[in-house]
């Protein structure tokens, strides 16, 4: 859903693109900048301070948004580039999660936040994983559904700025779940292949 937004924002998110490919940053280098923001992210959660945890969440979304946006202004482009881009980001959601639940942020409903945790951690695995597999099995490109990174992002900054981030891990285990179904079914469409 926010990955069509994207050209959208290009009049706002160009700019800044260039200040930081003019002062010599490389893409690879803001992609691990968003590593350590992720990090920074996760130790807050642990430690309780669930609101400034959600600052630096959207903080390290804006080095997911900008790393790509330099590669393109740069041309920089390079297939290792978006490889580092999705390995970091499997590892940021890593550790956010693991970080929510040794906070103790994750109980809701009468259930332990260590399965919150796993749930909503498995369930943004399976949405990246199901596109990557899908689209190397020649499905095209497959950004459809409800929890794309960026909505994972958002979900999880907006309920940790006001305080409720075990609603976010709630919401982000069913959202996830389905859009990875939803890519599934699309992805055997697609590839029209029988059971």
């Amino acid at each position: 859903m926010l990955s069509g937004l994207r050209d959208k924002l290009g009049p706002i998110i160009d700019p800044i693109a260039d200040i930081f490919a003019r002062a010599g940053f490389s893409p690879n280098v803001l992609t691990l900048a968003g590593l350590l923001v992720g990090l920074a992210a996760a130790y807050l959660f642990a430690s309780g301070q669930e609101q400034l945890a959600g600052l630096a969440v959207l903080a390290c979304g804006f080095f997911d948004l900008i790393d790509g946006a330099v590669a393109r202004k740069t041309g920089s482009q390079t297939a290792f580039g978006g490889v580092l881009d999705s390995f970091v980001d499997r590892y940021v959601d890593l550790m956010f999660f693991i970080g929510i639940v040794i906070g103790g942020l994750a109980e809701a409903g009468g259930l332990p936040g260590w399965l919150w945790g796993v749930l909503a951690l498995s369930g943004s695995f399976m949405v990246s994983y199901t596109r990557a597999r899908a689209e190397a099995a020649g499905s095209e490109k497959l950004d459809i559904g409800f929890a794309e990174r960026g909505e994972r992002l958002l979900i999880i900054a907006i309920f940790s700025l006001l305080g409720c981030v075990r609603y976010a891990l709630v919401v982000l285990v069913f959202l996830t779940h389905l859009t990875a179904f939803h890519r599934l079914i699309a992805a055997r469409s697609r590839l029209a292949r029988a059971w």
